[in-house]
This record gives C-alpha cells, sequence and structure tokens, in this order.
C-alpha cells in the first residue's frame, strides 16, 4: 500500500501524519508526506515558508521514524495546495490520502467543502481517511455504514485493508414509510423485519461476489457484526459510533443513482463537517 499524508504544519495536521505512521509500520505500506506551500506568495516569503515547513516536518518524521521504525520521504513544495495535493492521489500513485480534519470550533454546515481536505475529497478516487483523534494505536473497533449499493462492497474491502485487525460493524439506517397513515404497531415491525432479511440477503450475495479477496481478507458473513435502525442515516450512524466506542466510520460520497445517491451524499457531509471519530471516505468502485 501506498499512503499520502498531506499536511498545512497545524496541530490537526500532526495527529493526520502520526496516523500514517501508525498505518504505515502495520499495513507495511510505504509513506509520504507532502506540504504545498502557496506559490502566490511573494518569493521571498515563500523560501521562508518552505524553509519553516521543511524544518518543522522534517523534526516530526525524525520523532516519529524512532518511535515506529517508519521511514517516510518528505517533499515540501511550491504550488496550489487544493490542486497540488488532489494531483498526488491518482491511483497510479497513492492508495489511501490521509489529511487532518478542518478546525471543528469554526465548523458550520458544508464548512470542510471549502477547506483543501474538501476540495481533494471532491476529485481523489483513493480512499481517503480524515482523522480527528490522536493515533496512539491501530484502529480497533470499525463502524462501516451498509446502504446496500456497490459502495457497501467497496467499504468492507477497504475497511479490512486499513484496519485488518479490527472488528467490523455493519449499519444501516432505514425510515419507516408513510407511518403517520397507519395507526397500529405491526407495520412498523413488519418494516423491521423486511430491512432485516434484506440486509442478510446483502451479506450473503456480497461475500460471495467478493469471492477469494473477501476469504484473503479474512472477511465472511459470521465475522460482520450488523445493526439495523430506524433512523435517519447520519444520526443512526454517529449514535452507533458513540455505543460501539469506535474509533473508525467508513463511509461513501455516493450511493447509487438519483434518490440515493443525493441521500448518501448529504449524510457524508453531514458527517464529515463534524465527525464522530476518523473517517474513511471511499468511492464505490
Amino acid at each position: 500500500m501506498r499512503i499520502l499524508v498531506a499536511s498545512d504544519l497545524s496541530a490537526r495536521s500532526d495527529r493526520a501524519v502520526a496516523r500514517g505512521f501508525v498505518l504505515a509500520r502495520e499495513l507495511q505500506a510505504t509513506l509520504r508526506i507532502l506540504h504545498v506551500v502557496d506559490a502566490d506568495l511573494p518569493e521571498d516569503l515563500q523560501a521562508h515558508a518552505m524553509a519553516w515547513g521543511r524544518d518543522a516536518l522534517s523534526r516530526t518524521v525524525q520523532r516519529l521514524t524512532a518511535q515506529t521504525g517508519v521511514q517516510a520521504s518528505l517533499e515540501i513544495r511550491a504550488g496550489h495546495p487544493k490542486t497540488d495535493v488532489t494531483a498526488q492521489t491518482h491511483p497510479d500513485k497513492t492508495d489511501l490520502v490521509i489529511v487532518g480534519i478542518h478546525n471543528r470550533a469554526a465548523s458550520q454546515s458544508g464548512a470542510l467543502g471549502e477547506t483543501t481536505a474538501g476540495a481533494v475529497l471532491r476529485s481523489s478516487v483513493a480512499p481517503m481517511l480524515l482523522v480527528r483523534d490522536a493515533a496512539s494505536a491501530p484502529y480497533r473497533r470499525v463502524v462501516i455504514a451498509v446502504d446496500f449499493s456497490l459502495f457497501s462492497r467497496t467499504a468492507i474491502i477497504q475497511a479490512r485493508r486499513v484496519a485488518p485487525a479490527a472488528t467490523l460493524a455493519l449499519v444501516h439506517a432505514y425510515h419507516v414509510p408513510f407511518r403517520g397513515l397507519f395507526g397500529g404497531a405491526s407495520f412498523p415491525q413488519e418494516v423491521a423485519r423486511a430491512e432485516q432479511e434484506r440486509l442478510e440477503t446483502f451479506l450473503r450475495d456480497e461475500i460471495e461476489a467478493l469471492g477469494d479477496r473477501a476469504s484473503a481478507a479474512g472477511i465472511s458473513a459470521d465475522s460482520l457484526a450488523t445493526t439495523i435502525r430506524e433512523g435517519e442515516p447520519a444520526a443512526v450512524l454517529r449514535s452507533e459510533c458513540g455505543r460501539l466506542n469506535a474509533d473508525l466510520l467508513v463511509i461513501g460520497t455516493h450511493g447509487r443513482t438519483g434518490v440515493s445517491r443525493a441521500v448518501w451524499g448529504s449524510v457524508a457531509a453531514a458527517l464529515l463537517d463534524d465527525p464522530p471519530c476518523d473517517v474513511l471516505v471511499v468511492r464505490p468502485y
């Protein structure tokens, strides 16, 4: 695996760099650290910023190398952070992109989209890990959002790649249509049973479709815990992350098409603006 960490030298980026070292050691991956200085700065200021950034990141890399034994390459360049980082996320170069989250103290709806991380997320084909928490250990408890789309199959495999020793919990949120038109309790119960049967069928079909890749990754239907809950998807996922004390949430930026795509796009946005833990975002291909 080839891991790229994009750093803006902030404290939140320090956590992303540290997580990169933890993952590189656990996964025996190659690790690159990239910092892009704004090329529109005056020449003298640009040179100072590049020298200062190299010095600061070199100290961090040396410290983490001593702790983990992982060797990382370091690149400081002048350019435009959003486009230059995105260019480095091509599948020919990178298997996983890691960034720190934006300042949660100033978070608001849609705030992530205005940051470099948001710009990279919109354009990157590679899975992207947004780091919120300190990287003290490998991931151990992973929640995976399931919407019965192609993304769900990809998410299971990517979750196991990033967290090979973790427990995986699949979470599916649903709503009861036309609840107000039905006075009894039997209709919601019937919907819940139907959703449970749908999830069980999905798991059997997906594990069979994954075939040898699933077996090699140690994934079977029995190894995946499942939760079905009625409610708004983002709220259900946030609640389950808290209940399970999850250290990683895996979501997709798109579902299938039409309404599903719009719903799951909004779910991702709601969670990424104020993530409950670290979040791995994958594409459905």
